[in-house]
C-alpha cells in the first residue's frame, strides 16, 4: 500500500495502533523539480510537526552511584531532566496531539531530532526500562500520527545504552515506520518527498549516496540527523564529522547535501538555529530545534538575526563552555561565513510545525506549548552558487 494515499481515518487508526505492512519507503518512478521559492497560488500538501532533544528521564531509570562515580557532573543535569519530563513533557506531547487533530492538512509523522532520553542509566536493564518508558508515554498520548526518529548520542549513552536502543527503541521505531528496522539509517518518501534518517554515531556516507543516487529526481529532500551539519552557536565543534581526521568527510557531505539543495533538520544543541549555506556546488539549509522545556511559555533569550550576526563571536554566547578549545571554535565559525547567507539563532525551546508545497517548505517555529509562532520562515534556498 502506498503509505501517501492512506485516507486521514485509516492512517490515524494504523498509526495509532503503531501497526506494520505500511511502509514508508515506496519509491515513485516520476519525479518533482525543486523550485527555488514558495508560489502563493501553490496548495499545500501536508504538514509535520518537529520535535527537538526531548531527554526523558525519571529517578528510577539510573543507578545513581554508577552517575556519581563515573558522570558526577552530570547528577544536577540529570534531576532538571526528571523534573522536566514530569511537569513539561507531556503537555508538550499533547499540545502536539492537539496541532495533528486541528491540522487542515494530513500530518503523517512527527519528526523528533535525537536525544529522545537522557541516557547515563548505568546498566542495559534500567536503559532499557528508561526507553521503554519514553515509548510508553509517546503510544499513551496517541498522537494520531506516526513518530520517527534519529538517533541521538544521549541515546546510547551510559552501559548497555547503545544494546538497549538496538533491541527496545529501534524494534518499536520499526512499528511506527511500518517495516522492521535493523539500524538507525532508514529513508521514506512521502507525497514525492525524501527523508533520510542519518545515524551520526554510525555514519555511513556511502550508504547515504545510494539512497540519493536511487532517488535522483525528488521534490524537496530533508535530510534527518542529531547534530549539526554547520555550527550555528558556541559549541562550533559539535557537529557531525568534527575533527581534523574527519574534514575529508565532512566536505563530501556538504557537497552531497548542496546538490540535492536538501533541508537539514538537526537537534544536539539545545537551540532555535537556521541558516542557509552556499557552496559552488549549490546550496542547503538547516534548522535546528530544542524540545527541552523548562516553561510552558518559556521567554525568548539572545535572538540574534542576519547574516552579520554569524562570525567568531557567536563563542561568547557561552563564554564559560571549554575555555581550552575557545580559539579553535572561534576559527571554525570564521571558516563557515563566507558560506552563510541567511542566519537566525535564539534561545527558545519548543516545537515547529513544517508546511510543504509543490514548490516550497515553510515552518513555524513555536516557543513552549505556545500556539502563536515565534517566528515563520521560508526553509528554500534559491539552490544557485
Amino acid at each position: 500500500m502506498d503509505f501517501s494515499k492512506l485516507s486521514r481515518r485509516d492512517f490515524i487508526r494504523t498509526a495509532a495502533a503503531g501497526t506494520a505492512g505500511l511502509s514508508l519507503t515506496q519509491f515513485p518512478t516520476n519525479g518533482f523539480a525543486l523550485g527555488d521559492k514558495s508560489d502563493p497560488e501553490d496548495k499545500p500538501l501536508y504538514r509535520f510537526v518537529m520535535l527537538g532533544d526531548m531527554h526523558f528521564d525519571r529517578v528510577e531509570h539510573h543507578d545513581m552511584k554508577w552517575v556519581s562515580d563515573a558522570h558526577p557532573g552530570d547528577v544536577n543535569q540529570i534531576k532538571n531532566y526528571v523534573l522536566n519530563s514530569e511537569k513539561y513533557t507531556p503537555a508538550l506531547l499533547n499540545r502536539v496531539k492537539k496541532v495533528i487533530a486541528g491540522s487542515d492538512l494530513p500530518v503523517p509523522f512527527v519528526l523528533q531530532l535525537g536525544d529522545l532520553t537522557e541516557g547515563l542509566c548505568g546498566s542495559y536493564e534500567l536503559a532499557s526500562k528508561q526507553m521503554s518508558d519514553a515509548t510508553g508515554l509517546i503510544d499513551q498520548t496517541a498522537l494520531g500520527s506516526r513518530f520517527l526518529m534519529c538517533k541521538g548520542n544521549h541515546d546510547i549513552t551510559g552501559p548497555g545504552a547503545p544494546e538497549a536502543y538496538d533491541k527496545v527503541l529501534l524494534p518499536w521505531l520499526g512499528k511506527q515506520f511500518g517495516q522492521k528496522l535493523t539500524t538507525a539509517h532508514y529513508s521514506a518518501m512521502y507525497k514525492g518527498d525524501l527523508f533520510v534518517f542519518f545515524d551520526a554515531y554510525k555514519p555511513n556516507l556511502d550508504w547515504l549516496q545510494k539512497e540519493f543516487d536511487r532517488n535522483p529526481k525528488v521534490r524537496h529532500t530533508f535530510f534527518v540527523l542529531h547534530p549539526p551539519v554547520i555550527p550555528y552557536n558556541a559549541r562550533a565543534d559539535w557537529t557531525v564529522f568534527a575533527g581534523e581526521t574527519a574534514r575529508p568527510q565532512r566536505q563530501r557531505l556538504i557537497e552531497m547535501l548542496a546538490k540535492r539543495n536538501a533541508i537539514v533538520l538537526s537537534g544536539h544543541l539545545h537551540k532555535y538555529g537556521l541558516l542557509e549555506y552556499r557552496t559552488p556546488k549549490g546550496s542547503f539549509t538547516q534548522i535546528a530545534v530544542s524540545s527541552v522545556i523548562t516553561s510552558d511559555h518559556p521567554k525568548l533569550k539572545e535572538e540574534r538575526v542576519g547574516v552579520e550576526a554569524y562570525s567568531k563571536n557567536l563563542v561568547d554566547l557561552e563564554p564559560n563552555f571549554n575555555p581550552a578549545t575557545r580559539e579553535q571554535r572561534m576559527q571554525l565559525l570564521n571558516s563557515e561565513r563566507p558560506f552563510i547567507q541567511r542566519f537566525e539563532y535564539a534561545d527558545l525551546p519548543g516545537y515547529a510545525v513544517v508546511e510543504v508545497r509543490e514548490t516550497g517548505v515553510s515552518c513555524k517555529v513555536f516557543g513552549g506549548v505556545n500556539e502563536t509562532p515565534y517566528r515563520t520562515i521560508s526553509l528554500i534556498t534559491n539552490g544557485k552558487a
